[in-house]
């Protein structure tokens, strides 16, 4: 089991490397072989290690809608085709879903989520979800107003979810996965920022994008794999 994990390991280290090669010299052919690769490496990672066996179907689905969402934003030509945009953020919103489902629901311990014990952290996160998308809306035009808004109230959404695990779940199950929904929301706040507040883009804006989702994806995949029963 250790040496499968260590070269699974190794195999998703080498393809994050390509593929942050290929967005670091603009090279689509790196790019193409290597993002489809990222989330069905971390779909065998997590079927390997999951402890948990009663969440398996949800969480493999966020991992497909994931997966739907990176193929269609490779595909968008860097953002500029907006059906495959939208497609690529509708793949991300049902995956978004999917993880709030599963922070709900699938619990080790059953007791009341951390933010119905402290909701005064909800207010950290509305400001952020209000400041930002203000911030954005200069840029915004036509369906990309609720489309973004609604996103972006899942994104949000998702990390509450996961901070609301904290009491409810191991600690190190708990750390994992809230990091990785902080990583979630950086990247997809660049892509934003990347695409309606910046004409033309920021400075190596998909590296940085890129290399913040595939620590959260990892994140969150080793978070669910130390969830037990």
């Amino acid at each position: 089991m250790k040496t499968r994990n260590l070269i699974l390991t190794l195999l998703f280290s080498a393809i994050v490397i390509v593929e942050l090669l290929g967005r670091l010299y603009e090279n689509i052919i790196l790019e193409y072989a290597a993002k489809p690769l990222i989330m069905i490496l971390i779909a065998i990672l997590f079927l390997l290690n999951a402890e948990k066996k009663t969440f398996r179907a949800p969480v493999l689905l966020a991992f497909f809608f994931s997966w739907v969402g990176d193929m269609f934003l490779m595909f968008s030509g860097g953002y500029d085709n907006e059906m495959f945009f939208f497609a690529g953020v509708g793949g991300f919103f049902l995956a978004q879903c999917m993880y709030i489902f599963i922070f709900i629901k699938y619990a080790e311990i059953k007791t009341r989520g951390f933010l119905i014990k402290s909701p005064v952290w909800f207010i950290p996160f509305l400001a952020f979800l209000v400041g930002f998308y203000l911030f954005l809306y200069p840029g915004l035009e036509g369906l990309m107003i609720p489309i973004i808004l609604i996103y972006a109230i899942s994104l949000v959404g998702m990390s509450l979810a996961a901070l609301n695990r904290k009491g409810r779940v191991g600690m190190k199950s708990f750390r994992w996965i809230f990091a990785g929904s902080i990583f979630f929301v950086i990247s997809d706040s660049m892509i934003a920022i990347d695409k309606f507040y910046f004409e033309d883009g920021f400075a190596n804006a998909g590296f940085w994008i890129m290399l913040t989702y595939m620590t959260a994806q990892y994140y969150i995949m080793k978070g669910l794999i130390l969830e037990k029963e």
